[in-house]
């Protein structure tokens, strides 16, 4: 347990550190990780775009990705680690989260649900 704590703290904190590609840090909107999967979002100036990834390969999987204006998922199938998933606009303020699912065994199963708050 100690270690994935130690290995989700240095995921957060290169994270933070991280230049998204075609977004300019003014635009860089709130971001986070939680266990498997992280958010993204910039603002536009007329609202915002919020993408995801999973930080490990999934097999089969998806994301679900909501908040003010948006209720949108990935196209179901493979995942490779940090591929993002296409960028989805939307705009108002509030909270927008991405929950990451896998399917294995038969069953789906949430594998991480960061959120973050757009103003």
């Amino acid at each position: 347990m100690v270690r994935r704590k130690t290995i989700a703290a240095l995921f957060a904190a290169l994270l933070s550190a991280t230049v998204l590609p075609g977004v300019t840090e003014a635009e860089k909107g709130p971001q986070g990780c939680s266990r498997y999967v992280c958010i993204y979002t910039a603002y536009t100036g007329t609202g915002y775009q919020a993408w995801a990834e999973f930080s490990t390969n999934v097999t089969r999987g998806h994301h679900h990705i909501w908040g003010p204006g948006l209720n949108v998922n990935t196209p179901d199938g493979p995942w490779r680690g940090g591929q993002d998933s296409r960028r989805y606009s939307a705009r108002g303020s509030g909270k927008v989260c991405a929950e990451g699912w896998s399917y294995s065994g038969g069953a789906w199963h949430s594998i991480g649900l960061p959120c973050v708050s757009i103003e």
